[in-house]
C-alpha cells in the first residue's frame, strides 16, 4: 500500500494498470490521431517484457475507458479512440446511482455550473460562436418542433460551453447533460415552451455580445431556474427519478 497526497492509503497498481497508463501517456504525448494503429500484441509483449494475459488486461482497461477500440480479426488490434465527455457521463452515472442521486441533483449541479460558464464566455467568446448561437435561436423560432429544438438547444449550450475555454467545466457540464438526457429522454413540450426557451437564449446572447459577464450569468440562471420550476410543476415524477446506469 502507498499513501496519496491526501493521506489516504491506496493499493499499488497492477502491472497491467502501469502498462495501460504508459500506453495512454504515449498516445497523448505522441499526439496520435483517432484511428491510429498501436503496436501489435506480440510487439507489446516484447517491449514490456510481460505475458500475453497482462497485455490483454492492459488493453481491456484502455478499451473500457474508451481510449482505444480493439478491432478483431487479421489486421486488427488496438486502435486509438479519443475519450468523450459522454464517456465520463457513463462512469459518473454509476457513481451517482450508488449515492442515490436523482435527476434533481443533476439539475442542481447544472444550475451551479452553467451560469459560471456564461460569465466566463462573455469575455472569451468569438463572433463566430455568437453567430452560431443566434442561428440556432432563429431555427427554433422558425420551426418550434421537438426534434428541431433538441438539436438546436444542444448546439446553443455546447457552443457556449466551448466558448468559455474552461475544459474542466465543459467536460463536467457535458457529462451532466448526457445523464439528464438519459433519464428524461423522450419528454416533449408545447411549441410555446420552445419559443420561450429560444427567447431566453436570445437574452443570454445579447449579454454575451456586449461582454457583460454578470448579466450573462444572471440571464442563464434565470433560464435554468425557469426550466427547473417547469419540471417541478409538470414532470415531478422525472425530477425525483433516481439516476440509473444504462447503456
Amino acid at each position: 500500500m502507498s499513501t496519496d497526497v491526501w493521506g489516504k492509503n491506496r493499493r499499488n497498481p497492477k502491472m497491467s494498470e502501469v502498462i495501460a497508463r504508459e500506453l495512454a501517456n504515449h498516445i497523448v504525448n505522441a499526439k496520435l490521431a483517432e484511428g491510429s494503429v498501436l503496436p501489435t500484441e506480440k510487439e507489446m509483449i516484447e517491449s514490456f517484457d510481460v505475458g500475453r494475459s497482462t497485455i490483454r488486461e492492459a488493453l481491456r482497461l484502455l478499451e473500457v475507458r474508451n481510449v482505444i477500440t480493439l478491432r478483431p480479426g487479421p489486421g486488427g488490434g488496438p486502435v486509438v479512440r479519443r475519450p468523450l465527455p459522454e464517456d465520463l457521463g457513463e462512469a459518473l452515472t454509476l457513481i451517482l446511482q450508488f449515492e442515490d442521486a436523482s435527476l434533481e441533483d443533476v439539475m442542481e449541479a447544472r444550475r451551479a455550473l452553467e451560469p459560471t460558464i456564461a460569465r466566463l464566455a462573455a469575455t472569451r467568446i468569438s463572433d463566430a460562436d455568437l453567430d452560431a448561437m443566434e442561428a440556432s435561436i432563429g431555427i427554433i423560432l422558425e420551426d418550434p418542433k421537438p426534434e428541431v429544438f433538441q438539436e438546436q438547444n444542444q448546439v446553443f449550450h455546447s457552443t457556449l460551453s466551448k466558448a468559455a475555454h474552461s475544459v474542466v467545466l465543459q467536460v463536467f457540464l457535458s457529462s451532466l447533460g448526457s445523464i439528464a438526457d438519459g433519464i428524461a429522454g423522450g419528454v416533449t413540450y408545447s411549441s410555446r415552451r420552445y419559443v420561450a426557451a429560444a427567447h431566453a437564449h436570445a437574452r443570454i446572447v445579447e449579454a454575451l455580445r456586449v461582454g457583460d459577464g454578470s448579466l450573462a450569468e444572471r440571464m442563464m440562471r434565470e433560464h435554468l431556474d425557469e426550466a427547473y420550476r417547469y419540471w417541478h410543476k409538470k414532470h415531478r415524477y422525472l425530477v425525483s427519478r433516481p439516476v440509473v446506469w444504462r447503456r
